[in-house]
């Protein structure tokens, strides 16, 4: 066997080492080729990592995901609640417990409201019934899984908010949900009274409850949500969520009667949450935005998230898919995040909220004839989603 390889590879080994040590180009070279392959590995290991997709919520509660159960007849049951956990929810609201239904249904029991006796007796037992059966519910959940169980009332007297929450806290909700849910249609009413009961009614509420996360769910019947998410801000609410569904009423035209309209959102919807998280993140920092109504994929998570939004709000999407819209979801940010180059949620929170004045007239925008063609009256997408509208 020849050795002249060996000899030749030593010689050459002698000679790298002398430019080595002679010339500090050579030496700065073989550096540089390190650094890059070093860069390379981390790179190769940055792309094996998923995004962080946790979120905080409400200021107090750290949600592995920003997709929130909201409250409705999925939610009272808990091997639901548990198949939502196990899907990758970040929370899940409870179903509502409604004052004014339990009053009503005490008044269908006794038949008569006349007789203040009897009606005063039902009264107590159907609402004691409700919050010991809310109660139970409530600890069961909490006991089968380990995200956040939020609670949700919805009452009309100032004295059974606070006799609620107080039991619910006490049962070890993780947060309280107000679900606030009137149109008022007083004439006699002076301007601005139902945010002034609201307000104070959160500031009550937090004095009772000083360490509890308490948000409040709104209805889009306001005239300046703006102030009032700022006023709820500073009376102790944690955070509002954009917004409540009310009945939506519709009208036979064949029997000429009133009856129910859709039960269930449209994606359509969605655009004016979107425009409210805006706008109240860009002036209320420190208030969590959750967002509801209208939510159906990832695509809406990364939205609200980018509008501003700490969380998102499901309810018909899971109703149409079942837990899998979960998944779907979760996937769906985590891909989106990947393919972008985020690492977590955080980078991308508020980015196209109405922090600038140009984001903020966009959302501010209340008439639409300029994104009409003088032509022929086809509306026309003039308008990159990150840039202001070409008018």
């Amino acid at each position: 066997m020849s050795l002249c390889p060996n000899v030749h590879d030593f010689v050459l080994g002698q000679r790298l080492f002398f430019y080595i040590l002679n010339y500090p180009c050579v030496r700065l070279s073989l550096l540089f080729l390190y650094l890059c392959e070093y860069q390379e590995k981390l790179d190769l290991l940055d792309n094996n990592h998923m995004a962080d997709i946790s979120t905080k919520y409400a200021e107090k509660l750290q949600l592995k995901s920003p997709f929130i159960v909201a409250s409705s007849g999925l939610t009272n049951r808990v091997d639901r609640i548990t198949k939502y956990a196990e899907a990758g929810a970040g929370a899940v609201v409870l179903k509502s417990i409604f004052e004014e239904q339990l009053t009503q249904e005490a008044i269908h029991l006794s038949g008569m409201d006349d007789y203040a006796s009897m009606y005063s007796y039902l009264d107590h037992y159907v609402k004691s019934h409700a919050i010991e059966k809310h109660i139970d519910l409530l600890k069961e959940c909490r006991a089968a899984v380990d995200i956040p169980i939020i609670a949700s009332i919805n009452c009309y007297k100032s004295d059974a908010w606070l006799n609620y929450a107080q039991h619910l806290s006490d049962a070890g909700a993780t947060a309280l949900e107000l679900n606030v849910m009137r149109i008022d249609t007083d004439k006699r009413q002076e301007w601005g009274t139902q945010e002034r009961e609201l307000v104070a009614l959160v500031s009550e509420l937090r004095k009772l409850l000083p360490d509890m996360p308490i948000t409040v769910k709104l209805s889009r019947y306001y005239s300046n949500m703006v102030r009032l998410a700022r006023d709820l801000y500073e009376a102790g609410a944690n955070g509002v969520v954009l917004f409540n569904r009310t009945f939506m009423p519709d009208i036979n035209i064949e029997k000429e009667e009133v009856v129910a309209g859709p039960i269930m959102s449209s994606e359509v919807e969605y655009y004016d949450s979107l425009r409210f998280a805006s706008l109240i993140h860009g002036e209320v920092r420190g208030l969590s935005i959750a967002l509801s109504t209208g939510a159906r994929d990832g695509a809406d998570l990364v939205k609200g998230l980018l509008a501003g939004a700490n969380a998102v709000q499901y309810c018909t999407a899971l109703y149409k898919g079942g837990a899998d819209v979960i998944r779907e979801s979760n996937d769906f940010l985590l891909r989106w995040l990947d393919e972008h180059q985020y690492h977590n949620i955080s980078e991308i929170h508020g980015r196209l909220a109405a922090t600038r004045v140009d984001l903020a007239n966009v959302y501010q925008r209340s008439q639409f004839m300029k994104y009409y063609s003088s032509e022929d009256a086809t509306p026309t997408n003039v308008y990159d989603p990150i840039q202001r509208p070409i008018l």
